[in-house]
């Protein structure tokens, strides 16, 4: 028979033994206390940043300046590429701003016939006048033909012939003449600010503001019509911004004449510049 297992004797604690026991309890009590605070702040941090900062109240790009222009882009990939002409600088308070808004339906011009050298590339174009800005279509029509034609313009440089044509259907690019906030419509993502024109694609849009009333830089309005029509169609066949040649040349019909001439002189014509 075997004899029963004596007890384990109990571990006990000296005075001094309890008295650590209590220090290593309470110094574990407050680091858990700091820890708890410091894990508080913490998150109170995080959740304070999360809130969303409030709406800025100054003007965004728009009001100060239209995106920059591409570079030119060949003719078959023009459908991607805004052309603005001008930007906005100290100039705009001089601007004319009529406040006119357009109907938003159109007014084309009857086709009309042009004579076709041999041998000349033929680009076919509509043009089409916003209702309820007071322009004509036919006039303004007219008036673009005159200036398509003329020996000094793009026909002679490109050794191109310029086909006016009844319908967008039948039209390489449209001239579009509307007001300014139809013409900020059709410039997109190109931003005109109410007072610009622009080439986008197959699509010259003039703004109605600058065809009546022009912009400082230029006191004959027919010849910045003239500048208007030939930079806008100049993007069309693929030519981009220029910069001033130097003071007092005429300036390339490239230049963005409509913002500053950069000591040179006004020119709307693609042949005084070469």
């Amino acid at each position: 028979m075997s004899q029963p297992t004596a007890p384990r004797p109990r571990l006990r604690l000296t005075r001094r033994g309890r008295l650590v026991r209590s220090l290593l309890v309470l110094v574990l009590a407050v680091l858990l206390v700091i820890a708890l605070i410091s894990l508080v702040r913490s998150l109170g941090g995080d959740a304070a940043s999360a809130d969303p900062a409030p709406a800025s109240t100054s003007p965004g790009p728009e009001s100060a300046s239209p995106a920059p222009s591409a570079e030119p882009a060949a003719p078959e990939q023009a459908s991607s590429t805004p052309e603005t002409e001008g930007e906005t600088s100290a100039e705009q308070t001089e601007m004319v701003r009529s406040g006119t808004v357009g109907e938003g339906t159109w007014q084309f011009a009857p086709a009309a016939e042009a004579e076709v050298p041999e041998g000349a590339t033929v680009h076919t174009y509509a043009v089409r006048v916003e209702d309820g800005i007071g322009i004509g279509a036919g006039e303004a029509a007219e008036e673009i033909a005159r200036v398509l034609a003329d020996p000094r313009g793009w026909q002679d440089v490109e050794d191109v012939v310029f086909q006016q044509v009844g319908s967008a259907e039948d039209a390489e690019f449209t001239i579009s003449l509307g007001s300014p906030p139809t013409v900020d419509l059709l410039c997109l993502p190109a931003r005109t600010g109410g007072i610009w024109s622009c080439r986008i694609g197959s699509e010259v849009a003039l703004n109605s503001d600058r065809w009546l009333h022009a912009t400082p830089t230029y006191t004959d309005l027919a010849e910045y019509r003239a500048y208007l029509v030939n930079h806008e169609v100049g993007h069309f066949l693929g030519h981009g911004h220029v910069e001033c040649t130097g003071d007092g040349d005429p300036a390339p019909v490239m230049l963005q004449q409509s913002m500053e001439l950069q000591g040179c002189v006004p020119n709307a014509w693609p042949v005084s510049a070469s």
